[in-house]
């Protein structure tokens, strides 16, 4: 039994420290500008749905909805997004966010917060509150963790 216990309280320790040991290696990978490497810990699509998303309700908040006659309105709302979407397809690749992570190195020395925000999400900011820091959320895909959003 005591055995068992051991087994159970040994794959906790090891799953609570799998995120912060993939943040060692984001930050090898950032400090030695490590593209192939950079490339498997972060799931460009995601991170493009995210930004698309955050583009969408951006849209949606800006343009005030008057009802179903605002044809101007509407247009408006629906020609940002979809100026914004073609934006985040070409702007937004591995490169560009491999420069923006750059430029907040080394990244370990600059991390405020790294914690979980669920089993399978853990969220870490690079730089203090108040002086425009970087978010960087994990989720755990097939047993690694890899980048799904930046927010700066």
């Amino acid at each position: 039994m005591k055995y068992i216990n051991f087994l159970i309280f040994l794959a906790i320790v090891v799953f609570l420290g799998s995120p912060y040991y993939h943040l060692y290696q984001l930050n090898d990978a950032v400090n030695n500008n490590d593209k192939a490497a950079f490339e498997k810990m972060i799931d460009i699509e995601a991170v493009r749905k995210v930004h698309k998303d955050n583009i969408a309700w951006k849209t949606k908040q800006i343009v005030p909805q008057q009802g179903q006659g605002n044809i101007i309105s509407e247009m408006a709302r629906q020609s940002a997004q979809i100026l914004g979407n073609a934006t985040v397809d070409t702007m937004i690749d591995a490169n560009s966010i491999l420069a923006l992570l750059r430029q907040a190195s080394p990244l370990w020395d600059k991390v405020s917060y790294a914690f979980f925000e669920s089993p399978t999400r853990f969220t870490v900011r690079i730089g203090e509150l108040g002086q425009k820091p970087i978010h960087v959320q994990m989720t755990l895909q097939d047993w690694s963790w890899r980048i799904t959003a930046i927010y700066d």
